[in-house]
């Protein structure tokens, strides 16, 4: 694989930029903030569909949508490939050649980066990235340093130990299933061959239940053609029993019009009495009425006459009660127009007391802001003094860290040969116990003090001195210089992180200088401004004068609010005296119309007379007129009643006739009809018709028996010919459970097998380049099960986290690209600012390790100096511009 092109257009500080790469190692370089970076996360985002933050913070400040296009040659079939993406959903491949889009969306593209970077399809291309293609910056050693458990997380995922206990999980269901199926078909073929125990049993009821079916099929035939013969006696019974019926009730019909009729005639009777009577008492009333009459429409008139009368004395009250009103009104406007006058001769008296109130005013307000301009001088002076206070406090807060900084920083200048020494220190360490392990093997190989080369005793003993306890001083003054090693060693590790820290406290010393000169800045800005306002405070009047003018004006009694209000009255004076010609001009109008009503009331003197003589003759014809009112209706109905009553008397005449005649016709009926033999029939007919049913019935529920013992043999002898199938898909079953369950044992056992493969050719791989980067043969370098780092020299194995900062960037450096070529045909490489918190001999040294890695096809470097430039095949310089 070959990264050919890269072009990106509005992505963080790239406007728009083109980068072309050349196979072997290419060097990008630049000040920070220049874009270098970014050019290895849009490779990322584009191949690997990895992006560390929010894609809103990728896209250049000001742009809409950003973009990027890598151009690269693939490993598969040698061709060129572009693959693009943008910030909003754009995501596709093209083949430049064909000039065709050959993957869109986001499933196509994993399809083919999967296939064209060689990988199998379902790889975590992001964790790829993460662990061994381009790993963060400031992270390359990191995983190495944590714990086993985080790095059994990281690299489980990476290796793909993990899908083997998932496939195996995954086929606890599966086996589950098949156990639940076997089962199942046991239950199925133990329940038929329960129900074929039947058979037998259910053959020989079949036989008698069709034996029975043919004995009740004759009796029904025989009580059917007896149920016939009955039916028709009953009938013919049913038919005589209906027209006697309808007699009787014609006959009881007859009766009842005829006492109907009876009924209509004596109401008849009754009715042309009382018209009769009616009309007498109406003729012996008829002259009074007619005078009750005209009395009532002769009061009618003087009703309306009274009407206007009364009219007349409202509208004369209504006028008396005005003028009653409008002298009032004149007697308030003469007392205003009084009023007025004293008001003059008021504001006369008032007016030397204003200029006095004025001046009293004038006096206090200015007493009064001089009060408040002290309090708030005060209040402001206590404000500063509780800042000052907490400038202070932030000041020797500032000048302790800066103080704990400086002594931390005192240090950081050590920290290269404080490094140096530790190294030395761990290497001696190491040495002194490899050969202590040697010489304590080789005293379990001596015997009787004779040398296990030559079998003889040792001629450079002293006298009385045994090989045994030779060795023995040599082993007690080996462990005091290891102990004495130990002991410095520890010494050196604890100065060296204070060395660290000290060098991690140098940009914060700084910080906190500048932060000393700001805030001595502010200090002497508060304290002159406090200066300044203690400078305003004066000694102002006191409250006691405010109480004494505050006194006499009280004394005063507002005499300038008093003339306003005494100068609105008398503004008034005008609208008074037009008011007071206006009701004198009022009175006179309604004097005039009092007048005039009064003489109209004199036309309805003799009203009252009439109206009580017109009522005495109303109420003495009363009783006639109530009397003549009562009866002239039914007086008036006297002809109506004589035709009524001879209607009656026919109608009642023919239906006594009816009713004479209905009786011959029932007696005639009754003759031929006999109760009790009918309901004899009608018992015998019901016992035939119960006898037939309770036949039929059990003739049914024969032959439904019959039909169901038929349909049972029938499944008996199908359910014989299922249970054969059954027993072989039960043996299928069995068979695949145990194939089932051999899997998943297998893949269980296969997770940590599988591991141990990748790391065990992993560590060989990255132990040659570990040795071509140092340049050293002799030591080892080992990466174990547990995915940690050891480092054997002398026979000694050394933890990762007792290397040395260069020999730790060199193994991760060796262990990363192992991986990338044991898992992946990609041979490119991403180190973003690997010599982070090294010195220049380190920078040197990383730069010198990384020109000597082979088996890659492109290997980039992000640094921020020109360390690389003279160790690589390509140098990639960029600015800010």
């Amino acid at each position: 694989m070959h990264i050919s092109r890269i072009e990106l257009e509005n992505i963080k500080s790239h406007e728009s930029a083109i980068f072309e790469f050349s196979r072997g190692t290419t060097a990008i370089t630049g000040e920070n903030g220049a874009g270098k970076t970014t050019i290895i996360e849009a490779i990322a985002w584009v191949l690997f569909y990895l992006l560390e933050y929010k894609k809103e913070d990728f896209v250049r400040r000001g742009a809409k949508k950003g973009w990027a296009r890598v151009t690269f040659e693939s490993g598969l079939d040698e061709r060129e490939y572009v693959v693009f993406r943008d910030t909003a959903a754009g995501y596709n491949v093209t083949d430049p050649r064909l000039d065709t889009r050959i993957a869109d969306k986001k499933e196509e593209v994993m399809r083919f980066l999967w296939q064209h970077l060689g990988l199998e399809p379902g790889t975590d291309l992001k964790s790829l990235f993460r662990q061994a293609i381009g790993v963060p910056q400031g992270t390359f050693t990191a995983i190495f340093l944590e714990g086993a458990t985080e790095r059994k997380v990281a690299f489980d995922r990476l290796l793909k130990v993990e899908e083997y206990r998932q496939a195996a999980e995954k086929l606890r269901e599966t086996s589950r299933l098949l156990d639940s199926q076997v089962v199942t078909i046991r239950e199925t073929i133990a329940r038929a061959e329960g129900e074929l125990t039947r058979s037998e049993t259910v053959g020989e009821e079949h036989k008698i239940v069709s034996g029975q079916v043919s004995t009740l099929g004759a009796e029904i035939e025989t009580l059917t053609a007896e149920l016939t013969a009955k039916q028709a006696r009953v009938k013919e019974l049913d038919d005589l029993e209906r027209r006697v019926s309808g007699l009787k009730s014609t006959l009881e019909r007859s009766r009842s019009d005829k006492e109907r009729a009876g009924l209509v005639f004596r109401q008849a009777e009754q009715a042309l009495g009382r018209s009769t009577e009616a009309a007498g008492k109406t003729e012996g009333v008829r002259a009074g009425h007619e005078s009750h009459v005209a009395t009532l429409g002769r009061l009618k008139e003087l009703e309306r006459e009274r009407e206007v009368r009364d009219r007349f004395r409202a509208e004369l009250a209504k006028t008396d009660a005005a003028i009653v009103n409008v002298k009032a009104e004149q007697k308030r406007f003469t007392d205003d127009l009084a009023k007025l006058q004293n008001s003059r001769q008021e504001i006369e008296t008032l007016k030397p007391k204003v200029a006095e109130q004025a001046a009293i005013e004038k006096e206090i307000t200015e007493l009064r802001d001089h009060i408040t301009n002290a309090k708030n001088a005060d209040e402001r002076i206590e404000s500063i003094d509780r800042e000052l206070k907490r400038m202070r406090d932030r000041y020797r807060e500032n000048q302790q860290k800066m103080r704990d900084a400086e002594e931390k920083t005192a240090l950081a200048a050590s920290l290269s040969s404080l490094e140096a020494k530790d190294a030395g220190l761990v290497a001696e360490i190491a040495g002194l116990k490899a050969s202590l392990d040697r010489d304590q093997k080789f005293q379990s190989e001596i015997k009787g003090g004779f040398c296990p080369v030559l079998s003889q005793r040792c001629l450079n003993l002293k006298e009385g001195e045994t090989l045994e306890s030779f060795l023995s001083s040599q082993f007690a003054e080996m462990t005091g210089r290891i102990a004495s090693l130990e002991t410095e060693r520890a010494s050196v590790t604890a100065d060296l992180v204070k060395a660290r820290e000290g060098h991690q406290q140098l940009a914060a010393l700084e910080t906190y200088r500048q932060r000393e000169a700001e805030l001595k800045g502010e200090g002497a800005e508060l304290t002159a401004k406090k200066v300044s306002l203690e400078a305003r405070r004066g000694p102002g009047e006191t409250q006691q004068r405010i109480d004494t003018l505050t006194t006499q004006l009280r004394s005063l009694a507002d005499p300038a609010a008093r003339i306003r209000l005494l100068e609105r009255e008398v503004a008034r004076e005008p609208d008074i005296r037009e008011g007071l010609g206006n009701v004198e001009s009022n009175l006179e109008r309604l004097e005039s119309e009092r007048k005039l009503h009064a003489e109209n009331l004199d036309e309805f003197k003799e009203l009252d007379e009439q109206w009580t003589r017109l009522t005495s003759e109303r109420d003495a014809t009363a009783e006639a007129h109530r009397v003549f009112l009562t009866n002239e209706a039914e007086a008036a109905a006297l002809a109506k009643r004589k035709e009524e009553l001879d209607t009656a008397s026919s109608d009642l005449t023919a239906k006594a006739s009816a009713v004479e005649m209905a009786e011959k016709d029932f007696a005639a009926a009754g003759v031929d009809y006999d109760g009790k033999l009918h309901n004899a029939e009608r018992t015998a007919l019901l016992n035939a018709e119960r006898r037939a049913a309770e036949v039929r019935a059990t003739f049914d529920a024969a032959k439904r028996r019959e039909a169901q013992l038929a349909t049972e043999i029938a499944r008996f002898s199908e359910l014989r010919k299922s249970l054969a199938g059954e027993f072989k898909e039960k043996e299928r079953l069995e068979r695949v459970a145990e194939a089932t369950a051999f899997i998943r044992d297998t893949l269980k056992e296969a997770a940590p097998r599988v591991a141990r493969n990748y790391v065990y050719h992993v560590s060989l791989e990255a132990n040659q380049m570990f040795r071509e980067i140092t340049g050293n043969a002799e030591r080892t370098l080992k990466w174990g099960e547990d995915y940690a780092i050891m480092l054997e020299e002398d026979s000694y194995e050394r933890p990762f986290q007792s290397f040395s900062g260069g020999e730790q960037m060199a193994a991760a450096l060796s262990v990363r690209l192992a991986l990338l070529k044991q898992l992946t045909d990609i041979r490119v490489a991403f180190f973003d600012e690997p010599t982070t918190n090294m010195d220049a001999e380190r920078r040197e040294n990383l730069a010198m390790q990384i020109s000597r890695i082979t088996h890659f096809d492109q290997l980039f470097v992000i640094s921020h100096d020109e360390t690389f430039d003279s160790y690589v095949d390509q140098v990639l310089a960029l600015d800010r511009g």
